[in-house]
């Protein structure tokens, strides 16, 4: 059923601290089919593991973000709806779930459509700067499935709003999606990736192990009640006392100087108690 290897349908592009990944079946609007999941899921594991990139691009080729899955081929539950456990470790949600805990920050270029499984990577993304056209749409139900944006939209736009959505499943246009919060920016089609890519290399320039720690935080207090909320808030901030920045970042402040932050962990020689030094 895929026309050609899942290797041509999901590119990866380092250039220095920025890597852009981008969905490549514009045909089909980037829709996904599961050998195009497992190797988003490799990607995203290989941007993990390599210390050089500090931020992730997320994109989609031609006139739409991410059309969710292709439901096309006939054989789809040929043999069945797949177990919990693979389909976690190796399916759809797993994607979701691993650029939602990338310790780096995610910016989505989100174009054209990102309805069904592709509102679900967009909302996995920490910035979403879309183009005045692009619409957004939880679209599971129109189709006679479920369980798609569950979890993020909620947390996006409250309870009776998200069940609107996910129980209507009616797209959602810029001006009501910006409202709701759901988009970061709204930038001029042909300025899209020009403002994306400037933000990435703002966000390259920062303290990518802060980010990494905020991200985390912000994720645990999701389902935490107040008290261990802000015990995972103490807890960021004291895991960043083992890395540079929180040394770079207060000096630069002191002098009047502007940050050069490098993502390395401390000199365990360090003396903590002459940060200045």
């Amino acid at each position: 059923m895929p026309e050609s290897s899942s290797l041509e349908r999901v590119r990866l592009d380092i250039d220095g601290p920025i890597a852009t990944v981008t969905l490549d079946r514009p045909h089909k609007l980037n829709a996904l089919y599961p050998e195009m999941i497992l190797r988003l899921v490799d990607v995203i594991e290989q941007i993990r593991r390599d210390n050089t990139v500090r931020v992730m691009v997320l994109r989609g080729e031609g006139r739409a973000f991410c059309a969710g899955d292709d439901l096309a081929p006939e054989d789809r539950f040929k043999y069945g709806p797949p177990d919990l456990q693979s389909r976690m470790r190796t399916g759809f949600p797993r994607a979701v779930l691993d650029m939602l805990t990338l310790r780096k920050p995610v910016v989505g270029i989100v174009q054209g459509y990102a309805v069904g499984a592709g509102l679900d990577l967009a909302l996995a993304c920490d910035f979403r700067l879309c183009d005045p056209e692009t619409k957004f749409g939880a679209v599971y139900v129109t189709r006679g499935l479920g369980g798609g944006s569950t979890y993020l939209l909620p947390r996006y736009v409250g309870l009776g709003r998200a069940t609107e959505m996910l129980l209507l499943g009616r797209f959602i246009e810029m001006e009501e999606a910006e409202r709701l919060g759901l988009v970061s920016e709204v930038v001029a089609k042909d300025k899209l990736e020009e403002r994306a890519f400037e933000l990435a290399h703002k966000l390259a320039k920062g303290p990518t192990q802060a980010y990494g720690a905020i991200k985390n935080a912000r994720n645990q207090g999701l389902g935490l009640d107040p008290v261990k909320g802000f015990e995972a808030q103490v807890l960021a901030n004291v895991e960043l006392m083992f890395h540079k920045d929180a040394r770079i970042g207060p000096r630069a402040f002191k002098e009047g100087k502007v940050p050069e932050f490098t993502a390395e962990w401390i000199d365990l020689q360090y003396d903590p108690l002459r940060p200045y030094e």
